[in-house]
């Protein structure tokens, strides 16, 4: 006889805990009465569920705060009791959130998904139950360690996205997507997985962090991150005095930047006039490359370039990195905790 499936649902707000009032999208708290309701109205699985609620906010107003009161939530749980954990969430920091369970978490032994929708539940072309049930059937019979998104698009596709991938949703159709592509499309099958080199099998799929992962016990707003763009005014981010440690630099897409800039508008010349703050840079695919000459100056000024990482992961892990104490940032954030660096299909068991 088959066991029951028993998972833990975190309650944390966002659209998927929100209902609709007078044109007002707010959280509600009855909604989870609702998300489980709704399932269990149109599904025949039997599922126990543990419920808890750590706080319950709109996601845009999520904090580094609230990613260690979530990590707080369950490390109180004895999580082998469980087949796995849903923990619905807004959509607008939803990769914030998913990238940090990872940083803050020991490899699980069991499916940690997170879930989100477009639509408050009940609201015409919602997707909250879809994804919620897709994650409830993913435990069930997947039963597959680590750290997910699972989200339905607007071309009715449910993806599973590795959680270090996640990018933020586009602002057109409100879809995610992830940095290299999504881990696969969930249905009837199970999850198939996208063959691409860039994406573990799912034979092959682990955790490669060893459980050891450093505490953080409180979160230090020391960390800042600058996008690139045309005429970007340096000048006017004053870090003398400021408590900021590093800074994430999000460059063009070949790793470049101002180097020749006038009026504050070089980040040469930043980078330079602020040796005291560590400057991380993204975009970078292989340092060992051939560089364009902007890139190799902005190196040797002192600038740190991070490899195939996505923003989102890149910020949230800066985070961390710079609120622990057992390693050195820089050898933190050169650390892979789950799938945060894009690699070769020959490289770290990515086998196709």
């Amino acid at each position: 006889m088959e066991n029951t499936p028993k998972i833990l649902l975190l309650l944390t707000g966002g659209t998927i805990g929100s209902a609709v009032n007078d044109h007002c999208i707010n959280v509600d708290s009855s909604r989870g009465d609702d998300l489980l309701s709704y399932y269990r109205e149109h599904h025949s699985r039997a599922v126990e569920f543990d419920v808890v609620r750590p706080f319950n906010i709109l996601s845009e107003n999520a904090e580094p705060k609230h990613w260690l009161k979530i990590i707080e939530t369950l490390q109180s749980y004895r999580l082998s009791d469980y087949d796995g954990v849903i923990i619905a969430h807004g959509s607008d920091t939803l990769p914030y959130t998913a990238a940090a369970l990872s940083y803050g978490l020991d490899g699980p032994l069991i499916p940690i998904v997170l879930v989100a929708a477009n639509y408050a539940i009940g609201e015409r072309g919602s997707n909250a139950i879809a994804n919620f049930s897709a994650a409830v059937e993913f435990i069930s019979n997947m039963k597959l360690p680590g750290f997910y998104v699972i989200y339905k698009n607007s071309d009715h596709v449910i993806y599973v996205h590795l959680a270090t991938r996640l990018l933020e949703a586009d602002w057109l159709k409100d879809d995610f997507t992830s940095f290299g592509g999504p881990l696969g499309v969930f249905d009837h099958r199970g999850l198939c997985c996208v063959p691409t080199a860039k994406n573990p099998t799912m034979m092959k799929l682990y955790n490669p962090s060893p459980d050891d992962i450093p505490v953080v016990k409180e979160f230090r707003n020391e960390v800042l991150a600058l996008r690139a763009y045309p005429g970007l005014n340096y000048e006017v981010i004053d870090l003398q005095n400021r408590p900021i440690r590093a800074i994430l630099h999000s460059l063009y897409h070949c790793g470049s930047g101002n180097v020749a800039g006038e009026n504050g508008t070089s980040l040469l010349a930043f980078i330079k006039n602020n040796p005291h703050v560590d400057h991380y840079m993204i975009s970078y695919k292989n340092i060992h490359g051939d560089l364009y000459a902007s890139c190799q100056e902005l190196i040797a000024a002192g600038g740190i370039p991070l490899e195939n990482i996505s923003f989102e992961a890149a910020v949230t892990k800066l985070n961390f990195a710079y609120n622990q104490q057992e390693f050195l940032p820089l050898n933190y954030m050169k650390r892979e905790f789950f799938y945060e660096f894009l690699r070769e299909a020959q490289e770290n068991g990515y086998v196709i």
